[in-house]
């Protein structure tokens, strides 16, 4: 049986989501012995804090309950790290979930998205799978451009999507470039702020969202415990929106969505922002150090205000260098599926070991 048959039409020709490659699955293929680093996935390189590994194990003899199915106590402890009220919170496996949540329970049909690219790659996956109408909005010099944004808006647009920072560009939007954008802006579009890179924001004129959501009902904004927090495999997300649209994400989610030891890890997590300073410092120090050894090579590179770096070769350089690199035992992530050629990558900004390995490599390739 061709099962592919049954599917329902608009999925036939779906694309599924294609990860950075896993260590072990690059050291089966390319039969690597030696060390392996994986600078694809925009984690952190360092571990969770000793506390919220302490935290993990002794949830380990609860797994035989149900967790928590609203989250209510993580979300009363998000509530005051952020200072907004509890039943404003949501929190999803992951903000995919929360993504898909939305799409799923707001865009009918014959209503549309409007998202730039190339930005979350997740995006149009959501999308299609929803069977929902698709509005890609190009970059302008590696940024969002928020006014041909403005402009794609018709009487069938229900959903925007900023991505601010940028994935996987790294570059951001201004406070006054937000301000403009949502100036007229029917409140009938509910406009998504997709702010998983948001610790890692050293920009004084980003947006806060958090202030523009006081006076604006119809915006939602993601963050997530992946990133700054070291939790991506625990898969945390969280969203901060109007109490209502809550009620409606909680309407449409799945029973016990986020595991047991997830919330105990974010919320662990949460009293440990302090700690956050040093590595966050760190990464900034390092991305700094390679982006300017990838400028001095040739790379053209955007700025940056996240954990990762884009880095564009000039067209003299020898092709295959994701191939190569990887060969090497050095795992970026190639921009093709993003749209931005077979040769871009995007880079993560690993441990200062990490990147020496990475630049050293690198510069043994192109020499």
């Amino acid at each position: 049986m061709n099962f592919k048959d049954l599917m329902r039409q608009h999925l036939k020709d779906l694309k599924p989501y294609v990860p950075g490659k896993p260590i072990e699955e690059l050291r089966r293929e390319k039969n690597i012995a030696g060390e392996i680093i994986k600078l694809a996935s925009n984690e952190n390189p360092k571990e969770p804090f000793k506390e919220i590994r302490e935290t993990i194990i002794e949830e380990i003899s609860l797994l035989n309950r149900y967790p928590n199915s609203g989250c209510h106590y993580l979300c009363e402890d998000l509530a005051k790290h952020i200072g907004v009220d509890p039943d404003q919170i949501f929190v999803g496996n992951g903000s995919n979930e929360i993504l898909d949540i939305l799409v799923r329970g707001f865009v009918r049909l014959d209503e549309e998205v409007v998202y730039p690219f190339p930005s979350f790659i997740a995006y149009p996956l959501i999308i299609e799978l929803a069977g929902v109408g698709d509005v890609k909005v190009p970059l302008d010099n590696y940024r969002l451009d928020l006014k041909s944004m403005k402009e794609k808006i018709t009487p069938a647009t229900k959903m925007i999507f900023i991505c601010n920072p940028n994935n996987p560009t790294g570059t951001y939007v201004s406070a006054d470039e937000v301000n403009e954008f949502l100036q007229g802006l029917p409140d009938t579009i509910i406009v998504v702020f997709d702010e998983a890179y948001y610790e890692f924001v050293t920009a004084d004129d980003y947006p806060d969202t958090i202030e523009l959501l006081k006076s604006r009902d119809n915006l939602i904004i993601l963050r997530t415990f992946s990133k700054a927090y070291s939790l991506a495999g625990l898969r945390v997300g969280y969203s901060i929106s109007h109490p209502d649209l809550v009620k409606c994400l909680h309407m449409i989610r799945q029973p016990f969505n986020v595991n047991r030891m997830a919330q105990a890890a974010a919320k662990t997590a949460l009293k440990l922002s302090g700690k956050l300073k040093g590595r966050l410092r760190e990464n900034s120090e390092q991305m700094e150090f390679v982006s300017n050894e990838l400028k001095t090579l040739g790379f053209t590179v955007p700025p940056s205000q996240t954990n990762f770096l884009l880095a564009i070769p000039p067209l003299e350089f020898e092709t295959g260098i994701v191939e190569k690199l990887m060969e090497r035992g050095v795992i970026v992530r190639g921009m093709n599926p993003f749209g931005l050629g077979e040769e871009s990558f995007r880079i993560s900004i690993g441990t200062p070991s990490e990147n020496g390995r990475f630049l050293k490599e690198l510069k043994e390739i192109i020499s």
